[in-house]
């Protein structure tokens, strides 16, 4: 039972490290300009690529979304004015992130969430599963002899048995 509390504890600590993480990950970086972060927030539309960033791509595509994108941050839009652009006049997955509130915020969280419940039901399973089955191991073998016997009160019938049975192997 103790055991039991310790992975569920884990579970949950592992849960809230990983969330937090993850929230801290998804976070704009301060050190960057407003052209850089949101050219590594919009993915390339072109359809060869597989949804790289815009400021990391390579292709023409990209290119025209980057000047598309630095058009927008010359006239000191908002990253969620310019974001918002890039959304209506492309689609949602223009995101390479999801958006932090709604679905998006469901996305980030989910999978964390449903790992931590799996890691806990799973031990606990692991842990019912041990104390209804005890150790076999410590058995001792004249039980398991008893066990296995066919019947206590006819050790003869046992011996003609196996003795009927090596006779037709040695055939």
């Amino acid at each position: 039972m103790q055991s039991n509390r310790f992975l569920v504890a884990a579970g949950i600590v592992a849960a809230v490290v990983g969330l937090a993480g993850g929230w801290w990950a998804a976070q704009p970086h301060s050190h960057m300009g407003q052209f850089d972060r949101l050219g590594a927030e919009i993915g390339c539309q072109c359809g060869t690529c597989p949804l790289r960033p815009i400021a990391t791509c390579g292709c023409g595509f990209a290119d025209g979304m980057l000047t598309e994108l630095a058009a927008l941050t010359d006239e000191s839009h908002s990253d969620a004015e310019i974001m918002a652009t890039f959304v209506s006049r492309y689609n949602p997955s223009v995101r390479i992130k999801p958006a932090s509130t709604g679905l998006g915020l469901l996305a980030w969280i989910a999978p964390m969430l449903l790992l931590t419940v799996g890691a806990v039901c799973v031990g606990a399973v692991l842990a019912h599963w041990a104390a209804t089955h005890p150790d076999e191991s410590s058995t001792s073998p004249s039980a398991e002899a008893a066990e296995v016997a066919p019947g206590a009160g006819a050790p003869d019938a046992a011996r003609a048995i196996v003795e009927r049975e090596l006779a037709d192997l040695a055939d």
